[in-house]
């Protein structure tokens, strides 16, 4: 099988009060760089349950329709993931 990269997105949390990350924020004594923000990251609310999108420049609630395409393919990978592991247990 010839190895592919299924994704690089990065899955950030915090609160909805709390400054989203950007390229070029000074954090934890370095900064975001476009490598560290990938378009397509996700930044969840964990107190509004609310989850945005970076798009490479700026960060948008998805719509209904949006979200329920990005919540069945974020299961679909993990599916994917499982069974490889379940694969690899297995010694198949």
């Amino acid at each position: 099988m010839t190895v592919r990269l299924e994704g690089s997105i990065k899955r950030w949390l915090g609160l909805s009060t709390d400054e989203k990350p950007y390229i070029g924020l000074q954090a934890d004594g370095s900064t975001i760089t476009a490598a560290d923000l990938p378009a397509g990251s996700s930044f969840m609310e964990t107190d509004t349950g609310d989850i945005y999108r970076w798009d490479a420049n700026v960060w948008t609630l998805p719509t209904l329709e949006d979200e329920t395409l990005y919540v069945l393919q974020a299961l679909l990978m993990q599916v994917t993931q499982l069974r490889e592991l379940v694969a690899l247990a297995i010694g198949a």
